[in-house]
């Protein structure tokens, strides 16, 4: 292990220095390039409440299968289960699974029966055009769930002479086709795509195959504009030992899913409107063991309906952006029941300039499930310029996230929910800086302090205890720092760097707990880039530290070269050095991948 890291390290740091005999003569200015605020795509979280963003340039840069591959370069945990990209559970800012709000295009799609949902996507990478990681307290805005933060995922729009057709093929009999066309009709701009994705795995029952269709339509009049988003994923895959580490069953599972977002945005001189409506419907068949699958057989089906509304006015020196939501979720489950929940939620939000270099922003929200009492939370964010590249802020806010249908209804010989769960509440403090220096150098820095109340766990209360119980039980004060750095060196080189430490601190309570500490304590990204006429390369160095765990490292790369106008080639490694590792303790996950394909554009 050591050995890897060293070389590793080496292939790093050479790339770094060598990289200086092919820099541009220095000159003697050294102008900072202000922060620009630029108008931000449709879907985005909004000026002044995100963390950290992957671009799509950036995106097509690294060696990412599916969505949830793109993460671990934004400073997020996947927990991955078997082949790479088919499943994971993800954590950020040293939350549970269950803690992490996900967005896309700023709606919610958190999946009401279990966060094991959460990452089963109706869209393939090359539908997003950036990722946004949004702070614990700006989630507030959203609704519950984002006790660690949000993940939104920004979807790219139709695009008129972007086509393109994509093929690849790599080791464990893996292969990848994608297609992406733009076309107008009647008025209309729109943009369909189809991937495809199936391996043998890297060992026994880790096959998988996925499909995605996913179509976005937009008209546009005048001063109205209209949006709609459709998705369909379907996915089959080994699941060895994926609810059951280190007990050997080889398990297998069916997952589809069916998304819709509609949307209208109106916006006059005094006043914009968006009203707006959301489905999700998800369907999940699991088997515990291929050799009888009669023993343990469950299959589940929810529901998210959703509908809403927001009207932004002037306010002040700012905005009075308020809203009103709607929502039914509803599952029909073999294990859980058929059971069905309704909330509705009202929302204020007003942003303002203090100063000419200060301003503020707030939500306000109240959010009332037919399940449970109403609850109010919110957030405060207070941002100072320091100069035309520099800026600090703070925020705080008060967080929930509601029990899941699992949490509160699941059964099974040794694990029960608990229908009398209440919401888990937390209150979080996130400062932050960021500075554009000279030189093509960037550089931020953020911290949070979090203190969580009632959160929910699978305990036993003494070791005789027959099974393991959901229970308001635990509290938890976890405190971080995320830290980001990026230098375009020249034309030909760039380089970022990226660390995250968490430190959680869990009361609890002298009980048996069922799941252990499984957050990120320490986190390194090294990236390069280097770019040379026709020719670009990405390599990236990834180091993660769990607690009472030894670390791994990860070495990637991807090669790409334009070939004229049309065509590009790329090949790419994951994990160059095969290391071993789980991210789930118990669940090997897949070694070394190597990939090869091209694409054409037109």
């Amino acid at each position: 292990m050591k050995q890897k890291v060293r070389v590793a390290c080496l292939i790093f740091f050479w790339q770094v220095f060598t990289s200086h005999g092919h820099a541009a003569p220095a000159t003697q200015e050294n102008d900072l390039e202000p922060i620009i605020v630029r108008r931000l795509p449709y879907g985005s979280a909004g000026h002044g409440v995100v963390s950290a963003v992957l671009a799509q340039e950036e995106i097509r840069r690294l060696p990412a299968r599916t969505p949830q591959d793109l993460l671990d370069y934004v400073g997020v945990d996947i927990q991955g289960r078997g082949a790479r990209g088919i499943k994971g559970d993800i954590s950020l800012n040293g939350s549970t699974f269950q803690q992490v709000l996900i967005l896309v295009n700023g709606v919610r799609v958190k999946d009401p029966q279990t966060a094991h949902q959460d990452l089963d996507l109706s869209f393939s990478v090359d539908d997003i055009e950036r990722i946004e990681i949004i702070p614990a307290s700006a989630s507030a805005k959203f609704g519950p769930d984002g006790i660690g933060g949000a993940v939104n995922f920004v979807l790219r729009g139709p695009q008129k002479g972007k086509n393109r057709l994509t093929a690849s093929g790599g080791n464990n009999t893996t292969a990848q086709q994608a297609l992406d066309v733009y076309y107008g009709a009647l008025g209309t701009e729109n943009r369909f795509s189809i991937w495809n994705y199936s391996t043998a795995g890297s060992r026994y029952d880790t096959d998988a195959r996925m499909s995605n269709f996913f179509s976005s339509n937009r008209l546009f009049k005048d001063n109205v504009s209209f949006y709609l988003d459709a998705g369909y994923n379907e996915k089959e895959y080994g699941a060895y030992d994926f609810y059951t580490p280190g007990r050997g069953f080889p398990s297998k599972e069916w997952v589809n899913v069916k998304n819709v977002d509609a949307r209208m945005i109106y916006e006059g001189d005094h006043f914009s409107f968006e009203p707006r409506f959301a489905f999700r419907q998800l369907y999940d068949k699991f088997i515990l063991t291929v050799e009888n699958p009669d023993y343990y057989l469950n299959h589940h089906r929810t529901d998210m309906l959703t509908w809403g509304g927001t009207l932004t006015v002037p306010f002040g020196s700012g905005k009075l952006a308020s809203g009103a939501e709607y929502g039914l979720e509803h599952i029909v489950s073999s294990n859980l029941g058929d059971h069905t929940r309704s909330h509705w939620s009202l929302q204020a939000e007003p942003s303002w300039n203090v100063t000419e270099k200060v301003s503020a922003g707030a939500v306000v929200r109240l959010d009332d499930y037919s399940t449970f009492k109403e609850e109010w939370t919110g957030s405060f964010l207070l941002k100072k310029a320091l100069g035309e590249a520099e800026e600090v802020y703070v925020s705080l806010g008060r967080l929930i996230r509601v029990p899941t249908f699992t949490e509160l209804y699941y059964s099974d010989p040794t694990t029960a929910g608990d229908s009398n769960l209440k919401p888990e509440t937390a209150y979080s403090l996130e400062p932050g800086w960021r500075k554009r220096l000279g030189g093509g150098l960037s550089i931020e820095a953020g911290g949070f302090i979090r203190q969580e109340y009632d959160t929910i766990e699978f305990t036993k209360m003494t070791p005789a205890d027959p099974k393991f119980v959901a229970r308001n039980i635990s509290e938890a004060f976890t405190v971080g720092v995320n830290l980001y750095g990026r230098w375009d060196a020249d034309r030909h080189f760039s380089y970022d760097l990226r660390y995250a430490y968490t430190n959680k601190d869990l009361n609890d309570k002298g009980l048996i707990y069922k799941y252990g500490f499984s957050y990120l304590q320490h986190m390194i990204d090294l990236g390069l880039e280097q770019r040379f006429g026709a020719w670009r390369n990405r390599a990236d160095v990834l180091m993660k530290k769990k607690p009472i765990r030894r670390a791994w490292v990860i070495v990637s790369d991807k090669l790409s070269v334009d070939i004229g106008r049309r065509w590009q080639v790329f090949f790419e490694v994951y994990n160059l050095f095969g290391a071993e590792f789980q991210d789930i303790e118990g669940i090997p996950e897949e070694g070394r991948t190597v990939t090869l394909g091209a694409t054409l554009n037109w």
